[in-house]
């Protein structure tokens, strides 16, 4: 078993930011599955995966951006209007460049556009937003805010997707039709039964005839695990899917609105999820293009920023990701910066 886990870690490719998460994980057999593909055990006292994702300071970076060495040194202190911001020197380069994790060349306070971005996943309109800051005297047109949220909500989900919540073993699917760029579009999400964790997502043309299995392939991969479980309704492509994606898997497709009777299964805890969304599409007024910028932002604020009211904290501590600090999108922002700029990708 030490030997099957050690090498699930090795193959997998996704770090976290150095100095920015401790974690620890456990392993163990499915006895549904043949003993060569460990899978994560169910949630408990002692098993699954604990994140703790800490707030990074100017400590927590530990490469030159330019030429990626170690060799740096604290090289000075820059005053800006919302703060001081620690600049450091590659000793191999000799280029200098600041801590400001996440926030560079920003004019606004971190603390403004972070409380943008929970304001607006939070349901008010970004007009709004403009008039509340307009009020406390802080000016930003409508466009800057539009800006920051296709900015920093790929940035923290980029991050958030590369860690693997403890799940349980019963997942569930759905469609709901949203505007995307004043075309109808159907998205296609699936979420954990127990934590209510929202595992994947997929934008597509149609409902009829759409392949799902690229939404469960994500599925899979986000936790890490194949469920005993997947409740979905008669929709046929997800009998397709499922065949051909977790074909050892129950597949409940026979749903009732009033819950289990003879046999059938009810989905309303994913409904809810849509009726989550839907409240928010509500307030977007569609999306302004046919991209997911704005729902990658959407899925980050549910699981980790916003408190499910069933379970009295949120999905990603429910499935043991903690984010630190009284300010998560913050947290998640200058964790997501780090993650990038160490794995070579665009921030």
């Amino acid at each position: 078993m030490k030997e099957a886990g050690k090498t699930m870690m090795d193959e997998n490719k996704r770090r976290p930011p150095e100095g920015g998460l401790m974690r620890t994980a456990c392993y163990s057999e499915s006895p549904n599955l043949p003993s060569s593909l460990p899978i994560l055990r169910s949630r408990g006292p002692g098993y699954g995966r604990n994140y703790v994702m800490t707030v990074p300071n100017h400590d927590t970076v530990r490469r030159c951006k330019h030429c990626r060495s170690r060799r740096i040194c604290r090289d000075g202190v820059r005053h800006n209007k919302s703060g001081d911001v620690q600049l450091l020197r590659c000793l191999d380069c000799q280029r200098r460049f600041s801590a400001n994790i996440g926030f560079r060349y920003r004019q606004h306070p971190r603390e403004v556009i972070t409380e943008c971005l929970r304001l607006h996943f939070s349901g008010v309109s970004v007009r709004r937003i403009v008039e509340n800051l307009a009020a406390k005297g802080i000016t930003a047109g409508h466009a800057t805010i539009h800006r920051w949220i296709e900015r920093y909500g790929p940035v923290a989900a980029a991050y958030m997707d590369s860690l693997n919540p403890a799940v349980g073993s019963k997942f569930r699917a759905d469609e709901l039709y949203v505007n995307a760029g004043g075309e109808k579009k159907y998205l296609f999400a699936s979420m954990d039964d127990d934590t209510r964790y929202w595992l994947a997502m997929d934008l597509a043309d149609r409902k009829e005839g759409h392949d799902a299995t690229r939404l469960f392939a994500d599925t899979l991969e986000q936790a890490d695990k194949i469920p005993d479980t997947m409740v979905t309704d008669g929709l046929n492509s997800y009998r397709k899917a499922a065949k051909s994606v977790m074909p050892l898997t129950e597949h409940i497709r026979e749903i009732h609105i009033t819950g289990m009777k003879k046999g059938r299964d009810n989905n309303n805890r994913m409904e809810r999820l849509n009726g989550t969304i839907r409240d928010r599409e509500k307030t977007f007024r569609g999306l302004q293009g046919t991209h997911t910028r704005e729902f990658c932002g959407l899925r980050v604020n549910y699981n980790h920023a916003r408190r499910h009211q069933a379970l009295k904290r949120t999905p990603g501590e429910e499935a043991g990701i903690m984010v630190e600090g009284p300010d998560k999108w913050k947290t998640m922002i200058q964790n997501g910066s780090l993650f990038l700029t160490q794995t070579g990708g665009r921030v």
